[in-house]
């Protein structure tokens, strides 16, 4: 008589689980669970892991490998022949459709190019940014809405700005029960969109952005009974509208660093304040906390980008 095993009762080996893995913030990959996890005790904070997987994405050839690796793996996206255009893939899998796969959809909106950039019609364009608006506010994969976002942030069109500018605003919780315009998902998730949201409107250089930018920036810090998600949230969102207000030139977005460099005690901050306001201004500004508690703080002499190689440099004779 065939002897059958019988599992054993104290652990539970699910054999070839699949996974949803966040990569890089924008890729998902399907993977087997090779972990186990004891009978009777609290599941696997699978969530959880997934955000600390993510801060292991490499990029470059990494989506590459996901896909060679994966179970469910593709070979027309392995080798880019016979490969759908982005818009079939979107309209094959739409948020909410039966059987519509995630990784593929985000996949495709971060493959979308700008029309107008791109030998585009002002329609397509139009219809770009619906799509892309659509999935940065409301579709149900947080992936899909961080690569809807990062692709925004590669359009030159001031509506990409402005969707951005609402997708960071977008409150945690609905605001009535018909509400779609919402992150319905954890603080860790909603925290990297909402800081992808700042990035993307730095890489868009937009002119408009600076008044969301310095509205960060001057924001104060967390209270003092603020867990520790809270106060990584505010910093890293400060540090982001901190950077991209160097790129600036407007006196108001001087002014907003000169108030960071007076008012901040972060080190970290201030550092990324001092760096950004040398940028913008190409003057050489002091570091010392107590020297900004005056009201007549100047610029040094120098140039802002003169490094000790340069200045040696200039001491020698020129033949």
């Amino acid at each position: 008589r065939r002897h059958t095993p019988q599992p054993d009762a104290q652990l539970v080996r699910p054999a070839a689980r699949q996974r949803r893995d966040l990569h890089h913030g924008l890729c998902l990959r399907t993977v087997p669970a090779i972990y186990t996890e004891p009978r009777g005790l609290p599941a696997i904070n699978r969530q959880r892991l997934d955000i600390w997987r993510s801060s292991l994405g490499l990029g470059g050839c990494a989506n590459f490998w996901d896909e060679v690796l994966s179970s469910e793996r593709d070979w027309n996206y392995i080798t880019g022949v016979g490969k759908p255009h982005p818009m079939i893939v979107l309209r094959d899998n739409p948020d909410g459709g039966k059987n519509a796969d995630g990784l593929r959809r985000a996949q495709a909106l971060g493959a979308l190019q700008e029309p107008l950039k791109n030998g585009g019609t002002a329609q397509d364009q139009e219809a770009y940014l619906n799509i892309l608006a659509a999935a940065a506010k409301t579709d149900r994969e947080p992936t899909c809405r961080l690569a809807a976002v990062r692709t925004l942030g590669r359009f030159q069109d001031p509506r990409a700005a402005r969707i951005l500018e609402e997708v960071y605003q977008l409150p945690s919780k609905p605001r009535s029960p018909e509400d779609r315009y919402f992150l319905p998902f954890t603080q860790e998730l909603t925290s990297m969109i909402r800081k992808e949201a700042l990035v993307a409107l730095e890489t868009s250089h937009d002119p408009d952005a600076r008044h969301l930018l310095i509205r960060v920036a001057r924001q104060p810090g967390p209270q003092a009974t603020a867990d520790l998600m809270d106060r990584q949230q505010t910093q890293d969102e400060k540090i982001v509208a901190i950077r991209a207000l160097g790129k600036y030139r407007q006196p108001e977005c001087v002014d907003a660093l000169r108030f960071v460099m007076k008012t901040e005690k972060d080190v970290a901050l201030r550092d990324r304040a001092l760096q950004s306001l040398e940028e913008t201004t190409g003057k050489k500004w002091p570091a010392q906390i107590d020297v900004w508690q005056r009201e007549d703080v100047r610029p040094m002499p120098g140039d802002a980008n003169d490094n000790f190689i340069q200045r040696v440099g200039g001491w020698l004779p020129k033949w």
